[in-house]
């Protein structure tokens, strides 16, 4: 089962993908007014704060002081050998069961969990003097123990923490006889690790289906903003191109309706008009106001000119700024023949072509990447 995220992306500055027969489309990548959230379990259940990060550091420091200080008799050198196993691999235990944003923690990071725990606690144990007769001291690696068995609870893996809890039981009874004492008094050393995990599992087992829903209604609310944002862009789009329409088309209609003449220089304009309104529709990619003036001068000079955008995706402001560069100068540079820029469909390995056609042959300039960055590169060049 994988974790439970909370993610949402609402956009507001990228409108429109400029094909025919579709509407508006709303980017959550940029724009102003994005919200982008990631929330896992684990956060949300607070287990990535400073502050308990530093308690469990805290509470390795002074399980180690108590160690190391507690017993007055001497230990061999087996037993501090013992002793720095149990510091080193509950330590990591700690901290492990804390990693990841999985939710559930991975069965591979559980398993590691209770087998590095449950053996430190036999190594601390058996670390102890023989002599040693205060019982508080061999609790001492059950309260690190039972701080991580609750974690563990908390990360989705009751059944684990439990499990290890029964292996804990169970080595304290041998050590217990082993040592001369009996069966009920290995097991009393087990009682605080159950008041500490039972507490910890009656909150796991309310807290986290209540995340899971929360988690399941912001999804709900990101999509219903997600279908409102691309309606509201739909809108937005339909009345751009009508106020265009008014703006650009109207007059020459109005013209033809009242039986006016169109000379040859009116006639001209309405040819751009005509283009310009194709090319805002084809050739999205391609329409800014820099190209806009280029394609004018070109058209109006002879140039028979198209511009297609077959990607269906937004360009960014880089790219968008290239090929537009690219597609004046070679504009500008043209005198006669038919320039055909296009912007090709994505998932293709270069973006972009500019064809020039004249008397003299063929010339062709292709837009690719290298290191992430948009470049032209000559073509193939045919006479």
């Amino acid at each position: 089962m994988t974790a439970r995220r909370v993610t949402a992306k609402i956009g507001t500055g990228q409108i429109g993908t400029g094909q025919i027969g579709t509407g508006p489309s709303v980017a959550g990548e940029t724009g102003s007014g994005q919200m982008t959230t990631d929330v896992g379990m684990p956060v949300m259940l607070g287990l990535r704060t400073r502050r308990l990060h530093v308690a469990v550091t805290g509470l390795l420091v002074v399980y180690v002081a108590v160690r190391a200080t507690a017993f007055g008799d001497a230990r061999t050198p087996a037993q501090w050998v013992l002793e720095a196993v149990a510091v080193l691999g509950l330590s990591v235990a700690a901290h492990r069961v804390l990693l990841g944003d999985e939710d559930p923690l991975p069965s591979r990071s559980t398993l590691a969990v209770a087998v590095v725990g449950v053996a430190s606690v036999a190594a601390a144990w058996w670390a102890t003097p023989l002599a040693a007769g205060v019982w508080v001291q061999a609790g001492a690696p059950l309260v690190v123990f039972a701080v991580v068995a609750g974690l563990l609870t908390l990360r989705g893996r009751a059944a684990a923490a439990w499990t290890v809890c029964g292996a804990a039981l169970a080595i304290a009874v041998i050590w217990s006889m082993q040592r001369g004492g009996t069966a009920v008094a290995g097991g009393q050393l087990t009682v605080r690790m159950v008041m500490a995990l039972l507490p910890a599992t009656l909150m796991a087992s309310l807290v986290r289906p209540m995340l899971r829903l929360t988690g399941a209604l912001e999804e709900r609310r990101v999509q219903a903003a997600r279908s409102a944002a691309v309606t509201v862009a739909t809108a937005a789009e339909r009345a751009q191109r009508l106020r265009r329409f008014d703006d650009e088309v109207r007059p020459y209609l109005q013209r033809v309706a009242d039986g006016a003449e169109f000379d040859e220089a009116a006639a001209m304009r309405a040819s751009l008009v005509e283009h310009n309104l194709r090319d805002a529709v084809r050739g999205r990619g391609w329409w800014s106001a820099q190209t806009k003036t280029s394609l004018a001068a070109a058209r109006g000079a002879g140039v028979a000119v198209r511009v297609l955008d077959d990607s269906r995706t937004e360009l960014s402001a880089d790219d968008a700024t290239v090929l537009h560069t690219e597609l004046a100068a070679t504009l500008a540079a043209a005198s006669s023949g038919v320039v055909t820029a296009r912007i090709l469909p994505s998932g293709r390995e270069d973006v972009a072509v500019i064809t020039v056609v004249t008397a003299d042959g063929i010339i062709r300039r292709v837009a690719g990447r290298r290191s992430g960055v948009l470049v032209w590169r000559s073509g193939v060049s045919v006479d």
